[in-house]
């Protein structure tokens, strides 16, 4: 069976209940309720469950909303800055960064997503941002100002580093935007 394109409504609906349960995990965690979402969407119960089946396919699509938002950033990076790959690299990672900072919530309550069938929802989109990211590495390596070992198997730590220190409730006075500069320098080839 072909997929089709959603209507235009359908398309609006399950981007409400995208929406409304990418707030609502955040608040509350895995005690998320389908019945929550939908009331939060204001949409029927039956509309969220005729788009996601299940609770771990929404949550999946959480996650695979979350990396296709990553890669296409460093596409859009890689194309504005096509002969400097240092300042590809880290404008995809300055507006990651960002990203991240202003979703700290839902990146702190990610840490119980361990589930293989969530993964496996978004591992589509995971793969691709991989491959994005290993094209923006290579490309600053070959111009030798992104530290050798450095590799896109290193940056799903820094991601994770970075989500905790934006989702911590108590911070040094500088705040995470001093962690971040850390980060970048720290990434420069010297």
């Amino acid at each position: 069976m072909e997929d089709r394109p959603l209507r235009a409504d359908a398309r609006r609906n399950r981007e409400r209940i995208v929406d409304a349960a990418r707030e609502l995990f955040a608040e509350c965690g895995h005690g998320t309720q389908m019945d929550d979402v939908a009331k939060r969407a204001q949409v029927g119960v039956g509309t969220v469950y005729r788009h996601f089946p299940t609770k771990t396919a929404l949550i999946g699509e959480l996650l695979a909303t979350k990396f296709r938002a990553h890669a296409e950033a460093a596409r859009r990076w890689a194309a504005e800055r096509p002969d400097d790959a240092w300042a590809s690299f880290e404008g995809w990672l300055r507006e990651s960064f960002c990203s991240i900072a202003q979703d700290a919530t839902l990146q702190q309550r990610v840490t119980w997503i361990d589930d293989e069938e969530v993964l496996a929802v978004a591992e589509p989109e995971r793969q691709a941002l991989i491959a994005v990211c290993a094209e923006l590495i290579a490309r600053a390596h070959a111009q030798g100002t992104l530290r050798a070992d450095f590799t896109v198997d290193d940056i799903p730590a820094v991601m994770c580093a970075v989500g905790a220190v934006f989702g911590a409730t108590s911070l040094p006075p500088s705040g995470p935007e001093r962690f971040v500069e850390v980060i970048v320098a720290g990434l420069r080839a010297s």
